[in-house]
Formats: C-alpha cells, sequence, structure tokens
C-alpha cells in the first residue's frame, strides 16, 4: 500500500510541477482542498476515489497512471540538487535516499557546513546513529561534550540519540552523512 502512496505522492508532484501550477492553482482548478493536495504530495494521506479522480481529470490522465508505481531502475543516480532540501542557516544538505532496511530505516544525506556556523541538533531516538565521511574541509561533530575534530577523508561514527553539534573548522565542509533509525518495534524486540 505504502508503495502507492508514495508513487502518487510522486506522480502528482511531477504533474503539478510539469504543469507549472503551485498547490493554490491545483486546489483552484481540481476542486481539491490546497490542505489535501499538500497531505498528497507528501504521502500522507490515503485520498478517496472522488479526489484521485478529480486531480487526474485536472491533468488529463486516467487514476491509474497517479497511481502507478515507476519501474525501479537497477542502478540509482542522484545528481548534486536532487533530494529532498534540508538546507538551513548553517548548511546546505539534501536527503538523497530514504529507505526501510530491515528492523530500520537507512538515509543518506549531502551537506556542506559552512565556515563558522554552529548547529546542534537534537537526538533522533534511541538506537539512532550516524556516520559522517568528510569529503572535503573539517568539522567539529559528535555528541555535545565529546565532539572531535574530522578532515577530509576521515569517517566518524557515533550514536545520534542525544543532542550532536556540527561545525565548520576553518573553511566550509562538504560531508556525506549516513542516518540509521530503528523502527520502534525492533529495540524491544531485541
Amino acid at each position: 500500500m505504502t508503495d502507492h502512496i508514495d508513487a502518487l505522492a510522486a506522480n502528482v508532484r511531477h504533474l503539478r510541477e510539469t504543469h507549472g501550477l503551485s498547490l493554490s492553482q491545483l486546489g483552484e482548478r481540481s476542486g481539491v482542498a490546497k490542505a489535501t493536495l499538500f497531505k498528497v504530495e507528501r504521502g500522507r494521506t490515503n485520498p478517496t476515489l472522488e479526489t484521485m479522480v478529480a486531480i487526474a481529470d485536472t491533468f488529463g490522465v486516467p487514476v491509474q497512471d497517479l497511481i502507478k508505481v515507476a519501474d525501479r531502475a537497477v542502478v540509482d543516480v542522484v545528481r548534486p540538487g536532487d533530494g529532498q532540501n534540508i538546507s538551513d542557516d548553517a548548511s546546505i544538505g539534501y536527503i538523497l535516499r530514504k529507505q526501510v532496511i530491515g528492523p530500520g530505516t537507512l538515509e543518506v544525506h549531502a551537506q556542506v557546513f559552512r565556515d563558522g556556523k554552529s548547529e546542534v541538533s537534537a537526538s533522533h531516538g534511541a538506537g539512532a546513529r550516524e556516520h559522517v565521511l568528510v569529503r572535503s574541509g573539517s568539522i567539529q561533530v559528535g555528541p555535545v561534550g565529546q565532539e572531535v575534530v574530522a578532515e577530509e577523508g576521515d569517517y566518524v561514527t557515533y550514536p545520534a540519540d542525544r543532542p550532536h553539534r556540527w561545525q565548520a573548522m576553518g573553511g566550509d565542509a562538504s560531508l556525506w552523512i549516513v542516518h540509521t533509525f530503528p523502527r520502534a518495534a525492533s529495540l524491544t524486540d531485541t
């Protein structure tokens, strides 16, 4: 079921962007509330058939095209600037990949931390872990009070179940970050 909800989210977003429409404009044309469209595009709702028909009619496509799961390529390539934008004042970043693996979830980020900026990330929950590979520059990183300075080419890993700091040192720092999050049920299973 989640594959079809994810496909619906991606397909509606693609159609809307291809037609150059904002969520408000799509709402006006389809008669579907903007809040509902927002949830559809984020995969946070299982819309009614009526909602899907209204969206499909707006774009002149069959409902089946909205929920069609795209064939998965054998090789996935994510180009610079692709992915979910997670930029803020301290860094420019993108989630490149997010998927469930065994008893947990994995996220891969490409991120550039800006020189002189410091950011403290909150706990990502029990059992969460971060794996950091420094592509260029240097960064002070790790649980607050236990930070280390990592240089270009270094790999650092630490528990992310507590606040942790990021601070580029002497210039911007470009990183690949792999987050691993266990599912809540898997914590009680072990």
